[in-house]
């Protein structure tokens, strides 16, 4: 009947407004399932590929003008069975993305590995598309070979890398933060107590780490510079980033070499999960597309975001802000992020 072929029409048109990414948002997608994630995905699959079409044009076109120089660092692993060549972009997914190359190609059952493991896999001058430059000791990449990195907020990386750092695991596995620590101004008669004092509590993390002890922290000093707090401080991170380079904080721009290198597909992590599945889409990793999703930050148990932007540059003076706009300049110009 006419009646009921208009309120078909409205449940259709209702129907589509709900899976309209510009009317629905791209936020609050923890709410939905699976199935209801892949029906928005393809209702909005013209948008994505548009969009991230778009971004490579504008990438290009941040290079062609700025004449943005080779960094000469090398960090693209190649996958021959999957076609895949993949740049890690350290606290924009990259965990997730490594764990699951090691399970694949290297072992299911490896807990926490390092990306060392992946290190056959690595790309030796990867320059252009093809590079023709002797492979001796790396795999050769073939012509039909897609290329991917994932790019998140600058800043908002930083911010998880330091939440990382907030816990014995860290200062263990890196000398970084104890010599940013020991690094404190400290009353020069009080410098040998504070120190010993500092060392106790670190070699207690050592042993804590290790399950060789149940002790209680050991207490110091009240007023020791090193333990309060004993876990490296924001401003203290961005510090030393001014004097040492390093992948975690490294621009995206630099670090893939962008410019150089014209990766097929640049995915935001903010764009979880629909740019996400447009990028295990045309990877061809459609099926595992769910083992990708929402990792969180493992020291807090919670993703760092946008939004906590201003709490943490509020910490910073005018120096350490205009150095990091300076630093990830590129980056903010290439993939639309606001400076601090």
């Amino acid at each position: 009947t006419l009646g009921t072929c208009v309120r078909l029409k409205q449940w259709y048109q209702r129907r589509v407004r709900g899976l309209n990414l510009s009317r629905i948002g791209e936020s609050g997608w923890e709410q939905y399932n699976v199935s209801l994630i892949d029906e928005i995905y393809r209702y909005n699959y013209d948008m994505l590929d548009a969009r991230f079409k778009n971004r490579n044009k504008h990438i290009a076109n941040v290079c062609a003008r700025n004449n943005v120089q080779d960094s000469k660092i090398h960090n693209l692993f190649y996958f021959r069975t999957l076609k895949i060549a993949w740049c890690p972009s350290f606290k924009a997914g990259s965990t997730t993305w490594k764990q699951y190359f090691v399970h694949r190609f290297v072992d299911p059952n490896m807990a926490k590995p390092i990306l060392d493991v992946l290190s056959r896999f690595k790309i030796k001058h990867a320059y252009g598309k093809w590079p023709e430059t002797d492979r001796t000791r790396y795999t050769a990449e073939e012509r039909d070979t897609t290329r991917f990195t994932i790019v998140r907020h600058p800043i908002v990386r930083i911010i998880s890398f330091w939440k990382n750092a907030q816990d014995c695991t860290e200062m263990i596995a890196t000398s970084l933060h104890r010599n940013i620590i020991l690094k404190r101004e400290v009353t020069k008669s009080k410098k040998a107590q504070y120190t010993a004092e500092f060392e106790a509590y670190y070699n207690w993390c050592k042993l804590r780490l290790a399950h060789q002890t149940t002790a209680s922290r050991p207490t110091g000093s009240p007023d020791n510079p090193y333990l309060n707090p004993p876990a490296i401080t924001f401003p203290e991170l961005v510090e030393r980033m001014a004097s040492q380079y390093n992948g975690h904080w490294a621009p995206v721009s630099d670090w893939c070499e962008l410019c150089s290198n014209k990766l097929d597909y640049v995915a935001k992590l903010e764009g979880e999960p629909w740019e996400l599945w447009y990028l295990v889409d045309m990877l061809g990793l459609w099926d595992d597309r769910t083992e990708f999703l929402s990792h969180k930050n493992s020291a807090t148990g919670r993703v760092s975001t946008e939004r906590e932007l201003e709490d943490f540059t509020k910490q910073l003076n005018s120096k350490q802000r205009n150095f990091l706009n300076k630093f990830f300049r590129y980056d903010n110009m290439m993939f639309g992020y606001r400076e601090i």
